[in-house]
Formats: C-alpha cells, sequence, structure tokens
C-alpha cells in the first residue's frame, strides 16, 4: 500500500516547513524516503519492532543504540486503523514531540487523500478524468495535472496543439468515431485525446522539433499526421471541420488552448474544413474588448449611415478584410465584377475620407468599424 514515490514526495512537501532530518519506513523496516538519500533502501530496526510489534512510538535517545537508527522519534501511521509505515524524525526527542505529532497527522492526512483518489482512478478512465481537468478544470493544479500525467506516461515539455474535430453529422457517435480511430492507431502514444461534452473529438497533437521552426510548418504537419484519420471518417462517410488551437507545452496552460479551438468554432463561418487560431489572431483579440468600449469608439459612427450603406459596408469590407484587402480577390470572393467591386468601394471610401487600400492605420479603422458593426448588427 505504501510506495516510494508517494513517501518521497511526502517528504519534499515537508522540508519546506521543517530543517529536521525525516526518514519513512515500510512495513518490511526498510527505509524508502528520506531527506538524507544515503539512506535509502537501509535496514531501520526500531520501525521493523514498531510494524510488527504492540508498540505505535518508540523514542530513542542516543545514536547507534539500535541498528540504523539515529536519536529521535518513530512513530507508526495508520490507514484504517492498520499500522502501515513509521516516520522517523532525527532530534532530540524533547524538542521534536509537537513537530512529530503534526507530520504523523499530516501522512495520515495525504496517505488518505492519495488512497482516494486511487479508488476514484480504479472507478473511472484516468485519461478521462485527465482529459476533463485540462478541458475544463478552472482552479485545477500544475501538481494534479502531472499525477494525471504522470500515470499515462504522457512527457509535459512536449510541444502539442489541440485540434478539434466537429462532425456535421453522427455527433452523438463521436465516441465511437474515436475508438475507431484508436483502434487503427491512428493517433501516437504521446497525443491526447477525448471526447468534448459537446460531442466533438479533441486530440492535442504532439510535435517533435522546436517552437520557432514548427510555426512556419504546423499546417502541413497537422495534415499530414491526420491523414490517415481524415481517410477514416471519409471512408465512413463523416463529414468533419477541423479547428486548430494555440502551442503549449504546460498542461496548466491546455485549457486555453482548447478554448482557443472553441472561440473559432463559436466565431467562424463553417465554409472551410479547417481552420487555424494564428489565421483569426486579429479577431480573437477584438473580440475580447467589451462592446462599451466599442461603443465610445465607433457609434458616432454609426449614426451617420442608414441600414442600406451599413449593409453595404459590411458585405465589402467582409470581402476585403477575408482576402487580405486584394481587389480582384474580395470581388471574387463575393461573386461580383470587379469594377463593381471598385465602385461600391469607392462610395465607403468617400464617404469616411479613408483609403484601406493605400493607408494601413485607415485599414485597420475600416477592418474595426467593420467588426463592430458586425456585433451590434446581431
Amino acid at each position: 500500500m505504501l510506495d516510494s514515490v508517494f513517501a518521497q514526495r511526502f517528504i519534499e512537501k515537508i522540508r519546506k516547513y521543517t530543517d529536521y532530518n525525516i526518514n519513512i519506513m515500510d512495513e518490511k523496516g526498510i527505509i524508502i524516503a528520506s531527506r538524507t538519500e544515503s539512506r535509502i533502501g537501509t535496514f531501520h530496526e526500531i520501525a521493523y519492532r514498531i510494524i510488527h510489534g504492540e508498540e505505535d512510538e518508540i523514542i530513542v535517545e542516543n545514536d547507534n543504540q539500535f541498528v540504523g537508527v539515529k536519536a529521535g522519534i518513530n512513530a507508526a501511521f495508520f490507514y484504517k486503523n492498520n499500522k502501515i509505515g513509521v516516520i522517523g524524525i532525527t532530534g532530540e526527542p524533547s524538542e521534536i514531540r509537537p513537530i512529530s505529532l503534526i507530520i504523523r497527522m499530516s501522512m495520515e492526512t495525504m496517505l488518505e487523500y492519495e488512497i482516494y483518489k486511487e479508488e476514484r482512478y480504479q472507478r473511472r478512465n484516468i485519461k478521462e478524468q485527465f482529459l476533463n481537468l485540462i478541458l475544463y478544470g478552472e482552479n485545477v493544479t500544475e501538481e494534479e495535472l502531472g499525477e494525471y500525467a504522470q500515470r499515462l506516461n504522457f512527457k509535459e515539455e512536449l510541444i502539442r496543439i489541440p485540434i478539434l474535430i466537429r462532425f456535421n453529422e453522427k455527433s452523438d457517435q463521436a465516441e465511437q468515431i474515436l475508438s475507431g480511430i484508436r483502434e487503427r492507431h491512428l493517433t501516437s502514444s504521446q497525443d491526447i485525446s477525448g471526447v468534448t461534452r459537446n460531442n466533438c473529438i479533441i486530440i492535442f497533437k504532439h510535435f517533435d522539433g522546436k517552437l520557432l521552426e514548427l510555426l512556419q510548418t504546423y499546417k502541413i504537419f497537422i495534415g499530414e499526421s491526420l491523414s490517415r484519420i481524415l481517410q477514416y471518417l471519409k471512408t465512413n462517410h463523416i463529414d468533419y471541420k477541423l479547428y486548430t488551437g494555440s502551442f503549449q507545452n504546460k498542461f496548466a496552460q491546455y485549457r486555453i488552448s482548447y478554448l482557443h479551438c472553441k472561440w473559432l468554432f463559436e466565431n467562424t463561418k463553417p465554409v472551410k474544413n479547417s481552420y487555424f487560431f494564428y489565421d483569426y489572431l486579429q479577431e480573437y483579440l477584438h473580440s475580447l474588448i467589451p462592446l462599451t468600449e466599442l461603443n465610445g469608439i465607433f457609434e458616432i459612427f454609426k449614426t451617420q449611415f442608414d441600414d442600406k450603406f451599413i449593409n453595404n459596408y459590411i458585405e465589402i469590407v467582409s470581402a476585403l478584410d477575408s482576402t487580405d484587402y486584394n481587389l480582384a480577390e474580395a470581388s471574387k470572393y463575393i461573386h461580383i465584377h470587379k469594377n463593381t467591386m471598385s465602385y461600391r468601394l469607392d462610395k465607403l471610401r468617400k464617404a469616411l475620407g479613408m483609403n484601406p487600400l493605400l493607408r494601413h492605420q485607415e485599414r485597420i479603422f475600416f477592418t474595426n468599424f467593420y467588426d463592430y458593426l458586425v456585433k451590434t448588427k446581431k
């Protein structure tokens, strides 16, 4: 029941608050964790006597009075009234008595909590719990995530990026689809995958390599690494959309990255199969600005125009913004002749006295005014 990893972790926690040397012994009387590493693995005679005898505590007045024992207090700790180990604290017994009681109580409390968590692991799928903490655990600690990751052998330092797969149909079959993907080994051992609460599949895809190099090629890598998954979906006639979030290398940041996927899902028109968060940074950052702030900037301009002008403005600037203000491409985007696009844009330029095709700052105004009109039109 008592494991050395847990015991050493307990000592690492305690050492932040006391300089006394602490040893933890198992049911065989072997020191399995200690602040003095050289003592780990050695036999502790008093611990063995406590575990297998009637006494719950033995005080040792002098060093070397017993085999492998120094002066201090050695006390059993319990789980459900059973002795499962011994804590030894080195020092003058009269001085360390209060500390001994507190550390013993702390050990039993932490052990109960750890066993409780272990029972929960057995009741539910560990990986599912880990993913739930990543996606929805607002107050989860790095330590908790690290414990889960360690059990699942997930390496935190790897760079991962979340890919949300949304199904146009068969959304209620997400679990079944994911099972098919896993059975065919279409993801790697370091990919973290699961089903979200709105029946999408989420895959935190891991990357090998340096981040700044990946930034240039990650779209290609995603396409290649998901090719077998996408082929599986096509073979089974499953329509889908892909929403790729932001890079992360800390589990505590994965929730933010997932929320970036959700933002794409909720704020882009479903006209393409793949969407990438970094392509929508301006729109995302703009969405964080409170509407009251935007009112203070743009409301006065909106009141100068009628609905016909505003509708024309939204359609034209939407096309320009989607094509990086390329007039020819923008006209194709909304299926009108380039000359018609120029004519309609001229009306906007004259009304506002700005030219977004020539001046960067005026383009920023055009785009942000467009975003404001779209928000207030809903």
